[in-house]
């Protein structure tokens, strides 16, 4: 059995998991300050990440087993019934698979996902398209439309000592909801009830609140995820400002007795939890963040690596699909809505550590330190001197570690802030302009002051968590992912090679269901439609041309790094 983890744990800080969260237990000043990223540049601080992982292990370990019998014995849906081409959708339900990878669709037989995939359309080639390519930014960029450049919100903690933020604790999803209300940035929920005033919005996960509180945003009306109560049960909660209606968080079979749960029990928690909020609230858009494709499935087993691991989940998944098919179809709503399928960021197996001596020689020998930092498959640095951001960058690039492609410094071009490649001789034109393409999306006033781009398979992450997998900077394995579009509306058996990104799927889904994407940076994919609306025409045609030679480079790395 896998145990459950949380990306905090990555930063190389201690942590001690109790009933309502992660706390962090530091032992120094500097740690005190920065509680969430100080393992490598506080001192001495002895790293204690494993000691995590096994804690949350036995948190998961066993038992309690009845939401696994409930799918086990759940009725299959029928055959599917084909969507009516001329209609409007007036229902949404969007699952993302959290860290997903499209080959995970064809290690075993789906009869359900296959079923939703020969009534829709698939895009092959779409990518994140943002950095970091991690929870948080993933879900905002899915409800916003936009990247992060526009609704503000950059990883999991970014900024410098005097503008911090973080989101490693569920009293900090209030945090989340401002920024996104300070950015001014649209919502799928936003838009939607603006239309449609009286429409629910459902959003939720397992223990992810950071990734169901970007994905319902401010406007949600219900946002929940999972955690462990001081009796040791494992309870959904919800976000403050956004608690459904009685009945729901207690309604039988959402509470397990035990914080120990067997592989698959999460994701089909969430499923109950939906299809619960769905009976009793009867929601026109539903939100569901599936969160075991990237803890244990990714992470600690390699996604991809463990062929084993990613059948048993795709298994459990389209049994969850099932369920959900059929309670709309009870509802008599399922011939009206609009399915999609999709991950926030993909899922990379790690063949390199790059040693934190990387960064951290770079830095002293630049006379400053790291403000903050975010150690994935790439590293995202924040200095307390940012005058020495090209020093550092330079310094990066001359340890010449097999894993680093480039490292990048933020400077001006112009009078507008562009990052500068330190080793730009050394790049292809074909890596610089995806590499820009995708360091572009950070730029919101918060950027790193140095992106440490690392080669396919190159982790930054620390060696000691024994993770086999990682994501978060611009290779394709960290940004490739599963996109699947079906319902009213929307073309049946097409496969579309041409590149699309996460922050297309909320205009896509608006446009469809009738509602004008106002202010949204992504595009409506009118390559899906069946009948494409015509003032989003060019707009695609600009997108598909400026995505394409980023996607062709991302892909030509990857498979000269001999990737999976």
């Amino acid at each position: 059995m896998r145990g459950r983890g949380h990306h905090a744990a990555n930063r190389r800080t201690r942590y001690s998991y109790i009933n309502n969260g992660w706390t962090s237990t530091v032992p120094n000043a500097r740690a005190r300050r920065h509680p969430h990223r100080n393992g490598r540049f506080g001192g001495a601080l002895i790293s204690v990440v494993v000691g995590v992982y096994l804690a949350f292990a036995t948190l998961v370990a066993a038992e309690a087993a009845h939401v696994l019998h409930q799918r086990s014995t759940h009725p299959l849906s029928q055959a599917y019934v084909p969507f009516a081409s001329d209609t409007t959708p007036k229902y949404l339900v969007l699952m993302v698979l959290d860290g997903a990878r499209p080959d995970y669709f064809g290690v075993t037989a789906l009869p359900h996902v296959d079923a939703l995939v020969e009534q829709g359309t698939r895009f092959s080639n779409a990518f994140s398209g943002i950095l970091e390519a991690e929870t948080p930014t993933g879900h905002a960029t899915i409800a916003t439309g936009s990247r992060p450049t526009n609704d503000g919100i950059l990883g999991f903690d970014w900024g410098n000592d005097n503008d911090r933020y973080s989101l490693f604790n569920p009293d900090q999803m209030g945090t989340v909801e401002q920024i996104i209300q300070d950015s001014h940035a649209p919502t799928i929920a936003g838009l939607y009830k603006k239309k449609f005033p009286d429409a629910r919005v459902v959003a939720l996960s397992g223990h992810k609140y950071y990734a169901a509180a970007p994905l319902g945003g401010p406007d949600a009306d219900a946002i929940m995820y999972y955690q462990g109560d001081p009796q040791g049960h494992y309870v959904p909660v919800a976000v403050p400002g956004h608690t459904p209606p009685p009945g729901v968080l207690d309604a039988p079979g959402v509470t397990l007795p035990t914080t120990h749960l067997k592989n698959g029990q999460e994701d089909g928690l969430a499923t109950t939890l939906a299809l619960t909020a769905v009976k009793q609230m009867h929601p026109r858009i539903l939100l569901i963040n599936y969160p075991e494709f990237d803890w244990p499935l990714g992470h600690v087993d390699g996604g991809i690596l463990d062929r084993s691991g990613v059948a048993t989940d795709m298994k459990n998944f389209d049994s969850d699909l099932a369920r959900i098919e059929n309670t709309y179809r009870a509802e008599g709503i399922l011939d009206q809505t609009l399915f999609v399928i999709t991950a926030d960021h993909g899922m990379m197996p790690i063949t390199h550590f790059v040693s934190a001596s990387v960064l951290d020689n770079s830095l002293s020998a630049a006379g400053t330190t790291a403000v903050d930092a975010a150690a994935n498959s790439a590293e995202y640095v924040w200095l307390a001197d940012a005058a020495k951001a090209e020093t550092v960058a330079q310094n990066i690039v001359n340890a010449n570690d097999d894993g680093v492609q480039s490292a990048y410094y933020l400077s001006s071009v112009g009078g507008h802030p562009r990052y500068v490649a330190a080793n730009r001789s050394q790049l292809s034109d074909s890596e610089e302009t995806a590499n820009q393409y995708l360091l572009g999306s950070l730029m919101n006033g918060h950027q790193p002051d140095v992106v440490v781009v690392g080669k396919e398979g190159a982790s930054f992450s620390d060696p000691k968590t024994n993770w086999k997998a990682d994501h978060g900077g611009p290779t394709w394995e960290s940004e490739h992912l599963p996109l699947i579009i079906a319902g009213p509306g929307i073309r049946a058996g097409q496969v579309i090679t041409a590149p699309a990104q996460l922050d297309d799927i909320a205009p896509t889904v608006l446009e469809d269901m009738g509602v004008q994407p106002t202010g949204m940076q992504g595009n409506v994919l009118t390559d899906a439609f069946v009948n494409p609306p015509a003032r989003d025409t060019q707009g695609r045609a600009g997108e598909i041309s400026t995505l394409t030679p980023v996607v062709d480079s991302l892909i030509q790395q990857s498979e000269a790094a001999g990737a999976p």
